[in-house]
């Protein structure tokens, strides 16, 4: 019995784990920050090439975790742009958010 009390408290923090941030605030950095390449909602690419948020959420295996390690490589088309780390947590959440959206 101990045992499922227990494993019912991770459950919050399981949760948490996957979505480490807040996705409105996601939002507004990526609206300042990334909107002059890349499409963050449901608007194309301002740069062809920068891949539309929502193509990003909506691949096979993209968890927060992978777009951990995604935004902290260097990636030659992009600018160097170091990202704090909460700012990255919430546009990490943003992004989970758009899963499965139109």
């Amino acid at each position: 019995m101990g045992t499922v009390i227990i494993a019912t408290l991770c459950l919050p923090s399981l949760a948490a784990a996957e979505h480490p941030g807040d996705p409105q605030a996601g939002y507004e950095y990526a609206k300042q920050v990334c909107s002059g390449c890349h499409g963050i909602s449901a608007e194309p690419s301002p740069m062809p090439e920068a891949t539309r948020f929502r193509e990003v959420s909506d691949r096979p295996g993209v968890t927060g975790t992978a777009l951990r390690v995604w935004m902290e490589t260097t990636h030659p088309t992009m600018p160097n742009i170091i990202v704090p780390k909460q700012d990255m947590l919430n546009v990490i959440a943003y992004i989970l958010d758009l899963k499965g959206r139109d």
